[in-house]
């Protein structure tokens, strides 16, 4: 596709050609699945473009982001892997960019298994849009210019055929992934990173459970290997993270026998997302001998598992000499998502902190779809006035009340 921005005076000189294709017709089943993003500069003047690590991000609305639909026989569009935030997606990519003088070509590989779960053979139609703008030069080197020049609009229909692979075969084709990630000499190893993080494999489970330990120079975002090991959902994988949560090999770069909590908690949230029971009594002893922010995400993990170990680690805490506490108990109790913990929830609005009530209002409101009028600094009398609106709804409603089931998404 070639496009000239005629329009504009100085979009005149600025031409083009942008496409997305395949690398090769047949891939094994099991192996990696690129397709390539392509623009060449065929006018007289250099242009420019913001260009990031090729790794999906969720729920983006800038333009710039590819979008991928693949489809199978009769049209049914392939399960899309990707996990589904809650609200705003987590995380963020950082853009660098891109100088295209005349007759050059830029060529991005991106993995089209961060989009669809290719789950057998057969023959697949891959729908790719991207929309770039193209930037003019700026007055310093390296700089570019905010207003574009015209803007490249890649659509192209490819199609891919999977054939069926032998296990040897697919751990073959990833054995150059691997060895990206292992040699320490390797500056920028993220096309690897995203290769195995977003298809864990058994045959490297070694490889993913040492890219959790801190990698120098920030080599890659530990999250994503943590990622990785509940993806891979086996038993091994389960019990490193378990490892994980109870700070094994989370030592924070630099800071030699200082347990990295950030990445204990995100280990908490993915084994309270698998939700099997056997995790509650590492997660309880952590939230026992922890402190925050740790302590309070492990209390809402709790949230996640219909046990009542769950119920009574959450119960105590509601009367926890910390306001912490207490607050991440409220907002377990609502996690659990059940009618019996309503009482307790009106119960917390009597706390003597205000943040404490707010969140027992907020959680009540997220339950049961009601809300009263509340100030953010309410004074007691207001408080109890809320308390007993609370109190007089639950008499009215209790018998029949049905809280929604949980959703699907998370917020991690």
């Amino acid at each position: 596709m070639v496009l000239v921005c005629a329009s504009l005076p100085a979009c005149a000189q600025v031409n083009y050609s942008v496409r997305f294709e395949r690398e090769k017709s047949q891939y094994l089943l099991g192996e990696p699945v690129f397709c390539r993003f392509v623009i060449r500069n065929t006018g007289t003047q250099p242009f420019g473009f913001r260009y990031r690590t090729p790794s999906r991000t969720l729920g983006s609305d800038n333009d710039q982001e590819p979008r991928f639909v693949v489809t199978g026989a009769g049209g049914r569009r392939l399960r899309d892997p990707g996990p589904r935030p809650c609200g705003n997606p987590q995380g963020s990519a950082v853009y660098g960019s891109v100088t295209l003088p005349p007759g050059q070509v830029h060529t991005e590989r991106w993995l089209l298994n961060q989009w669809a779960q290719f789950e057998a053979p057969g023959t697949f139609r891959v729908r790719a849009q991207r929309h770039l703008a193209l930037l003019a030069l700026g007055p310093q080197p390296g700089s570019l210019s905010d207003k574009p020049l015209a803007f490249a609009l890649a659509i192209n229909e490819i199609a891919v055929s999977i054939v069926p692979s032998t296990t040897a075969q697919v751990e073959g084709a990833f054995q150059p992934y691997v060895a990206a990630v292992r040699d320490a000499k390797n500056p920028n190893p993220s096309e690897a990173v995203v290769v195995l993080t977003s298809l864990p494999q058994p045959s490297f489970l070694d490889t993913l459970v040492a890219m959790t330990k801190p990698a120098g120079e920030n080599r890659w975002d530990r999250r994503d290997a943590l990622n990785s090991l509940a993806r891979l959902n086996s038993s091994a994988s389960w019990q490193a993270l378990l490892s994980v949560l109870h700070g094994g090999g989370t030592e924070a770069a630099g800071a030699p026998g200082h347990a990295d909590d950030s990445l204990r908690s995100y280990a908490a949230l993915l084994l309270a997302e698998k939700g099997d029971p056997s995790f509650l009594p590492a997660l309880i002893e952590v939230a026992a001998h922890s402190s925050d922010p740790l302590r309070g995400d492990v209390l809402r993990a709790l949230g996640f598992f219909p046990d009542p170990r769950a119920y009574q680690t959450l119960f105590d805490n509601l009367h926890s000499a910390q306001v912490t506490d207490r607050m991440n108990a409220v907002l377990g109790l609502r996690n659990l998502g059940r009618k019996e913990v309503v009482p307790a929830l009106i119960a917390a609005l009597d706390d003597p902190e205000a943040q404490v009530r707010q969140v027992a209002d907020f959680c009540l409101q997220g339950l049961s779809g009601q809300k009263f009028s509340a100030s953010a600094n309410s004074t007691p009398e207001q408080a109890r006035r809320l308390a007993a609106q609370w109190h007089a709804w639950w008499r009215d409603h209790a018998a029949n009340f049905a809280p929604p089931p949980p959703t699907t998404c998370h917020d991690w």
